[in-house]
């Protein structure tokens, strides 16, 4: 029985967020931290989902998944550089969730 009202089988918000779930548990078994463009990526889906836009989101795993180039405009960016966690990630994934229920 699913214990969360929001995530009812079939809905969006439930489709990206488990597929964001499921990368982040690849990770983890992998035993290893989201490289830079997987992590650009990630944290863009995050940000989608977070403001319900599950097209651009459902596109940025798309990209996270393919080790898609990061764009242009943010390629240099020192920011970008900044290593991420897969705990901050699963935490971001954590507080999405919790903020849609």
């Amino acid at each position: 029985m699913n214990t969360n009202p929001v995530a009812e089988d079939g809905t969006p918000h439930r489709d990206v967020a488990l597929r964001i779930g499921r990368f982040l548990r690849g990770l983890e078994r992998a035993r290893r931290q989201p490289n830079r463009r997987e992590a650009y990526h990630l944290r863009l889906a995050l940000e989608h989902l977070r403001a319900e836009q599950y097209t651009d989101s459902d596109e940025a795993m798309k990209d996270a998944e393919r080790c898609a180039p990061l764009p242009a405009q943010v390629a240099s960016l020192i920011t970008t550089n900044d290593p991420v966690t897969l705990v901050q990630l699963q935490g971001q994934l954590e507080e999405v969730l919790a903020a849609k229920s």
